[in-house]
């Protein structure tokens, strides 16, 4: 027996209730805050001054033209007087902003806390959104803003990443529903390009920085068609094989939303990845790679270690595990493996012949001895600098 229609019409009505709702709910809508705000503090790019890199103004807006000799511009702008729980919302307009660099707002508090920074959708040819009330430290009152841009790790070399762009508008907003609907919507379409954190579609719940996200659109979908199924049998009263194939179409459907959201963030990587490489030749891409300090230290060791064996076991420490990771592959085929540290036990069982290296970890020998924790590794001095140091296992004393 088909629904009459005016079940089916409060099926409707019901659906779009219980669906805005969960929007809302996972926005973090305040009931107590207004459906919408027409107030807040404007700053026009051109209120902004380079901190970092080379910047002019040009009308209301701000060109960045230079980045710093550290690859980074950062614009900043005072903003006395400002507080933090008064204005939750930030929306923001670049215009010209290249995939290959990462964007962070970045504000310091009047308490004299150190500058905070966190990681925001890079802006494309819209205004986007951000919800600071999720950043713990967006709080008390704030005296500075700004935006620092960077390249991308591990997707084009520094040099090759920046092009100039155009800072247009910064505002902030009061509390309210279209504001945080708003932000949502910029949080589930944000572009963020190849990164080893964003190729999970559930998840994290972070994309590298230390703010808190919504729900990811899978959850909400998979929440919403719940809602539909249970509608569906409480007021069109489907039983059996119809609520059945109500709820499979219902499933494909949401599936199908799902899949089409994921292929066009991968055209739009594959875009990011076409805009950094497209026009260099494939043979000198191995030479023009982000990480060329990493490249020329694997070089160079490799140059070293050229009459060693190829059973000859290399241990590498260093600060990060991703230039550890890098370094690792750019330095292959030699046998390496990596240790953050050399703690006790594994001086133990060093193995004369053994050969150390220290990236980015200056200091370490006193005499011609590693020393770790009790035990005393003496060695012999391949190459020392503050960059890249080698040595070879002598002996170990207890």
């Amino acid at each position: 027996m088909r629904p009459s229609r005016g079940r089916i019409a409060a099926f409707g009505l019901a659906l779009i209730v219980c669906w805005s709702l969960l929007l809302l709910f996972v926005a973090g809508t305040d009931w107590r805050t207004p459906p919408w705000s027409d107030g807040g503090r404007a700053f026009p790019g051109s209120n902004f001054r380079p901190a970092k890199g080379h910047a002019e103004i040009d009308g209301q807006q701000l060109r960045v033209t230079a980045a710093d000799e550290g690859d980074t511009a950062l614009q900043v702008v005072p903003v006395p007087e400002l507080e933090a729980a008064r204005f939750p919302l930030l929306s923001y307009e670049f215009s010209d902003m290249p995939r290959t660099l990462e964007l962070s707002f970045m504000f310091r508090r009047v308490d004299g806390t150190d500058v905070e920074s966190i990681a925001v959708p890079a802006a494309g040819t819209r205004t986007v959104t951000v919800d600071l009330s999720r950043v713990p430290a967006w709080q008390g009152r704030i005296s500075e803003i700004g935006f620092a841009q960077f390249p991308v790790a591990q997707l084009a070399a520094p040099a090759d990443a920046f092009h100039p762009f155009t800072l247009v508008k910064v505002k902030l907003h009061p509390a309210s529903w279209l504001g945080r609907l708003r932000a949502l919507a910029s949080a589930w379409t944000a572009r963020s390009p190849w990164q080893l954190i964003s190729i999970s579609a559930l998840g994290p719940g972070e994309i590298g920085d230390r703010t808190p996200h919504p729900l990811h659109p899978p959850l909400v979908v998979a929440l919403a068609l719940g809602i539909a199924i249970v509608l569906a049998r409480l007021i069109l009263r489907l039983r059996g094989r119809a609520h059945a194939r109500g709820a499979l179409l219902g499933l494909a459907l949401g599936w199908l939303a799902l899949d089409l959201c994921w292929l066009r963030d991968l055209d739009y990587k594959r875009r990011v990845d076409r805009s950094a490489w497209g026009d260099t030749p494939l043979a000198q891409r191995q030479e023009r790679v982000a990480d060329a300090d990493l490249a020329m230290a694997a070089a160079e060791l490799k140059t070293l270690l050229a009459g060693e064996p190829p059973t000859r076991h290399v241990l590498l420490s260093t600060r990060s595990p991703y230039s550890a990771l890098r370094l690792m592959y750019h330095a292959a085929p030699l046998n390496m493996s990596f240790a953050s540290a050399l703690p006790e036990s594994l001086a133990t069982g060093l193995v004369p012949g053994t050969i150390i290296v220290r990236y980015d970890m200056p200091g370490a020998l006193v005499g011609q001895s590693l020393l770790f924790d009790r035990r005393v590794v003496r060695v012999q001095t391949l190459r020392q600098d503050p960059r890249l140091s080698v040595y070879r296992v002598v002996a170990v004393k207890p």
